[in-house]
């Protein structure tokens, strides 16, 4: 077996892969910046280093790890502690470090989104819910009160609509 190739202990379960972390959640979002390795570290790889905003260092840590394990596709990946630490990185975005706040502020509002979306769905399926019939048809007699429901929501939808063109990630 070669050197590079992952061993599994013996023993595995128990305790958490990271230790001893502090224990530091506040209600208080902050800079931390959170260094990842991943296959690249067998060889000449260097580690990826990232900027999260959260409210404590393993927040912080689960954050970019799952990023960096999506982005690389794989799950051979670990935080090097020695390396991570509250607050900025030294050195320029872009050739140290990868900020991911704005990304991850994009997935916060596109969720806020989706949750107004849904909560204005409710609102109008409540109110057409006498306007049709077990098949989901207008009935003849409804169709006045059917057209106000979905008028009154159409200028909310098309707020909405034009939010979410503003989450492109462009």
């Amino acid at each position: 077996m070669e050197t590079n190739d992952i061993q599994t202990p013996e023993r595995y379960g128990g305790e958490p892969l990271y230790g001893n972390l502090p224990d530091d959640y506040s209600q208080t979002e902050r800079p931390f910046t959170v260094t990842v390795a991943d296959p690249g570290r067998y060889s000449t790889g260097r580690p990826t280093r990232y900027v999260v905003t959260a409210c404590s260092t393993e927040k912080a840590w689960a954050l970019a790890l799952a990023w960096h394990i999506v982005a690389e596709e794989t799950p051979d990946c670990m935080v090097l502690a020695d390396e991570s630490h509250e607050g900025l990185p030294d050195g320029e975005r872009g050739i140290h470090w990868n900020d991911l706040r704005p990304e991850h502020q994009r997935q916060r509002d596109l969720d806020d989104l989706a949750e107004q979306a849904t909560e204005l769905l409710e609102q109008l399926d409540a109110e057409i819910a006498t306007c049709v019939d077990d098949n989901g048809e207008i009935r003849h007699d409804q169709r006045t009160a059917y057209e106000r429901a979905v008028a009154g929501h159409r200028f909310d939808g098309w707020c909405l609509v034009r939010q979410l063109s503003t989450l492109d990630g462009r």
